[in-house]
């Protein structure tokens, strides 16, 4: 058990330098982490924003580390590395989020969390300093908080406005001046709007109604609309429909017969055209005065319908060799990207390594896609180095030879790359070189 009289001495080391120190005058747990509320605070992107590093269970300490802490721990004249007894314990159980050890009063140690060093040992617990008490000066006093100054000017201020405020708090509104007042100020003061009286309407004269009288009996009346249809049950001869069928074109298209302005029937009866032959052939499809519908619009089509809808007009059908540009198809890309080879260089798992990049070299094949757009025959090999940090993302991609020659597959695959995230590796202290190529074919 630990003796009463000893208690964790803590020393937090960053680069070098002694940037804090914990002595306690009790025995209590200690936290560390990122987070500023923790009595230790380490730095580092794998350290946790809170851990109870240090735990106090019936009267002794219990050092509680969490993955990815090394360091020496020196206990009873025998030291031990962290390293191998977090192996120990991930071979015991792969699944291990801590590793716990007790501790007793010759224990000391280093432990190196993130980027930073903790020194530690068991001393004399340090004395508890004094509160000191508050000063007398300092207690809440009207003096204290107004001074001679401050007390002047508020009383000057109550004495020049303080009349005009009593004086408008009683005012009285006067709502004849209602014109005046603006209707937000009294939708504000919750004032209801006085209402206007509207003029009474003058009685007219005697002589006046006398003269609208007689006006309104001399005002034509309108006369009736039928909306109904006149429907007649007379016959036609073919003779009659022929004409008045012509007759009903020409009308259309402009005059009928006689002189006229210029009209699109007079232009079409200028040409060497047979308006007769085009009225044999189906100009136009029109519904007699029988209810009969005219021929078919174009010779060797189905023309237009009596509703006036285009149906079967075989003779808009276009052919020839523009038709069959349009329906030319686009060129396709077939292309192949593959990576070789990958050469770990750090602590990182080389398998993970290689399979998470054989997996997405893939992604590459739309930036070689865009350029063999432009330039069909290009080919070739790049060569990247990543760097991957033990946190599995990719923190820098440099290329090592490029017989490519493209620069929008550079910058198009770079980009790609330092978006993968690779498999983190238990235990790896520090970031992994990788070495890998790619080989871009396909093009024609």
């Amino acid at each position: 058990m630990v003796a009463r009289s000893k208690v964790l001495r803590i020393a937090s080391i960053i680069d070098g330098l002694v940037c804090d120190e914990l002595h306690q005058s009790a025995a209590e747990a200690v936290t560390a982490g990122t987070d500023v509320g923790n009595q230790l605070v380490c730095f580092g992107p794998a350290v946790p924003k809170r851990h109870v590093l240090f735990i106090v269970q019936e009267g002794r300490y219990v050092l509680d580390l969490p993955p990815r802490v090394g360091g020496q721990l020196v206990m009873r004249g025998r030291s031990v590395n962290l390293g191998q007894l977090w192996r120990k314990r991930l071979r015991e159980d792969p699944r291990a989020r801590s590793l716990r050890v007790v501790l007793d009063p010759s224990a000391r140690g280093k432990l190196d969390v993130g980027e930073t060093t903790l020194l530690f040992q068991f001393a004399a617990p340090q004395p508890v300093p004094p509160k000191p008490p508050f000063p007398e000066e300092f207690k809440a006093r009207p003096s204290n908080m107004w001074t001679r100054s401050d007390m002047a000017t508020l009383m000057a201020a109550f004495m020049l406005f303080g009349p005009y405020f009593i004086w408008a708090s009683n005012k009285h509104i006067d709502y004849a001046i209602e014109p005046e007042i603006d209707e937000r100020f009294l939708r504000v003061m919750n004032l209801d709007k006085p209402k206007k009286k509207e003029p009474e309407e003058e009685k007219k004269d005697d002589e006046e109604e006398v003269l609208a009288k007689e006006d309104e009996k001399l005002t034509p009346k309108p006369d009736k609309v039928i909306d109904k249809p006149v429907i007649t049950q007379k016959t036609y001869s073919k003779e009659s429909m022929d004409k008045a069928r012509g007759v009903g074109i020409a009308r259309v298209l402009g005059t009928y017969g006689g002189d006229g302005p210029g009209t699109v029937f007079d232009v079409i009866q200028s040409t060497e055209n047979n308006l007769g032959e085009l009225f044999a052939a189906g100009m136009t499809a029109t519904v007699l005065p029988d209810g009969t519908v005219v021929s078919p619009y174009v010779p060797g089509g189905e023309g237009i319908s009596a509703q006036g809808a285009i149906v079967g007009t075989k003779g808009f059908e276009a052919q020839g060799p523009e038709l069959a540009e349009l329906e030319k198809k686009e060129r396709k890309i077939n292309s192949s990207v593959k990576s070789s080879g990958a050469d770990v260089y750090g602590d990182a798992d080389k398998k993970a390594v290689q399979a998470t990049i054989r997996q997405r070299t893939g992604a590459l094949q739309a930036c070689y896609n865009k350029a063999l757009q432009t330039n069909p025959g290009l080919a070739g090999k790049i060569s990247y180095t990543i760097t991957i940090s033990v946190m599995g993302t990719v923190t820098e991609v440099r290329i090592n030879e490029d017989t490519l020659q493209d620069g929008g597959v550079q910058t198009c695959t770079v980009a790609k790359i330092k978006g993968w995230r690779f498999p983190t590796t238990p235990g790896a202290e520090q970031a992994s070189d990788v070495t890998f190529s790619v080989v871009f074919s396909g093009g024609s």
